[in-house]
């Protein structure tokens, strides 16, 4: 390739590398606040803290009086009624207006208006009548006083809800460690895309020295030939470096909740961050803050009270009942007349379960198996935390002394490459041991760069697991 294509694909490859002036950089916190708004795993457990609510307040709701009322229309009529007789009644009106009596010797039907209180002794059931309008209102309500699961079953409801709440910080905190590893390793490659474009500015350079050297018959065409496959090696390395970044710029914004075909355009700048507590100020914290472990106990708690609430099933239980109702309109039977009436109830009941068919059984063996099953989980998540806390402490102490020997291998790399190319220059090194220095000095800080990210994403991975966001 010609150093002048080499320069049109540097420029091509800055250009992707830098951003617009007039665009906005998205930092880490800007990502972290649009994943928040935007992931899905956010949504459905903030869902589900929604609906622990609900179902805590339907547990309290079993405290409270149950009220209801209703109301009735209802209009018929009675048509070729079988047998016509005379029916026999004994009983005495308190308010009738009219009746129909039908005349049995033939004659024309008469119609008689009974006086009030007046007692009948029996009247003649008519061939059709009409029935209504009846209206009927009522009223009436019932209370729990005493059911003993009640109590067991809204504590589990609280349980429930304060549970749902820390898994909802449990999710922030793994989208947030999510979006930094993410988020860091789209500053390595960026970082990485540097360096690359260093080397090749390098090895360009290099190339147009060896070639004015050759041309005054200094160096040889095999120096040549040489440079320009490791001119050539820099540019592959450049492109790769290059789809890097494209790629984890595609993840990133996936990852934050954004639609990767947009044009996104993310910060470059980062601080190294520190950690300096030591290992048992970082388990203390985690046993006290981590928020799924946190969320763990209160399932222990709520499967604890779901225990006590089946074993109460065996008591007794005491409530108590009002209502009120009226009724409007004709009552058919043995004549259509006028009807009204208001009735009044009250009472209370004892109920008592003695036995339904081991039924009490299965619900406290089924709730002891899932607390059981609950306290074996609780044990299990406190071990990994407290191994995910150390495995993140050792690994942060490491990077910490990686990286010093990091910047002292960079110092001497770009020392070597100066001394290799003054001895070149004078010819007292060959082209490989030039050669050597500028791939030994990429390596270098490659290798610097990558440590750094490390750090970062150590300390994200401590805080993670000690319950920080």
């Amino acid at each position: 390739m010609k150093l002048t294509s080499a320069l049109t694909l540097i420029a091509i490859l800055v250009g992707l590398s830098s951003v617009p002036a007039h665009a906005k950089e998205l930092t880490l916190d800007d990502c972290i606040d649009l994943a928040l708004k935007n992931r899905a795993s956010i949504i459905r457990a903030r869902g589900s803290e929604s609906m622990a609510s609900a179902e805590k307040r339907s547990a309290l709701g079993a405290f409270l009086p149950r009220v209801y009322a209703s109301y009735s229309y209802s209009k018929r009529k009675e048509t070729e009624i079988r047998p016509l007789s005379w029916t026999d009644v004994a009983w005495t009106v308190d308010r009738l207006d009219t009746i129909i009596v039908v005349d049995t010797s033939g004659g024309p039907n008469q119609q008689a208006v009974l006086p009030h209180f007046l007692a009948v002794d029996s009247v003649l059931n008519p061939d059709e009548q009409e029935v209504g309008p009846n209206k009927s209102w009522s009223v009436g309500t019932d209370v729990s006083l005493f059911n003993l699961p009640n109590w067991f079953n809204l504590a589990a409801a609280g349980a429930g809800k304060a549970r749902a709440e820390l898994d909802v910080l449990a999710s922030e905190q793994d989208l947030i460690y999510s979006v930094k590893i993410s988020y860091y390793a789209y500053l390595a490659f960026v970082q990485n895309l540097d360096v690359q474009l260093e080397a090749v500015r390098r090895a360009e350079e290099q190339l147009k020295l060896i070639e004015s050297r050759y041309e005054l018959g200094s160096a040889s065409r095999s120096d040549v030939l040489k440079q320009k496959v490791q001119f050539g090696n820099d540019r592959l390395s450049l492109l790769r470096a290059s789809n890097s970044v494209t790629s984890a710029k595609a993840d990133l914004a996936y990852t934050i909740g954004l639609d990767p075909r947009e044009k996104n355009d993310f910060s470059s700048h980062y601080e190294v961050r520190e950690y300096n507590g030591s290992l048992d100020d970082a388990v203390d914290f985690s046993m006290q803050s981590n928020p799924s472990l946190l969320a763990q106990q209160k399932t222990v708690d709520q499967t604890g009270h779901s225990v006590r609430a089946a074993m109460s099933s065996y008591l007794p239980t005491l409530s108590a009942s009002a209502g009120w109702s009226k009724f409007n309109g004709t009552q058919a039977y043995p004549a259509a007349f006028e009807y009204s009436s208001q009735t009044t109830s009250w009472g209370f009941s004892v109920n008592f379960n003695i036995f339904d068919g081991f039924y009490r059984e299965q619900r406290v063996t089924s709730a002891k198996v899932y607390r059981n099953n609950a306290r074996a989980d609780l044990a299990d998540l406190r071990n990994y935390t407290v191994s995910r806390v150390k495995t993140a402490h050792s690994d942060l102490g490491q990077l910490k002394e990686q990286k010093i020997v990091s910047q002292e291998n960079v110092e001497a790399a770009e020392e070597d490459l100066r001394i290799t190319q003054e001895k070149y220059n004078l010819g007292a090194a060959a082209i490989l041991d030039l050669l050597d220095a500028q791939v030994s000095l990429k390596r270098a800080q490659v290798a610097l760069i990558q440590v750094d990210i490390d750090l970062n994403l150590a300390i994200a991975k401590l805080e993670n697991a000690m319950g920080k966001r």
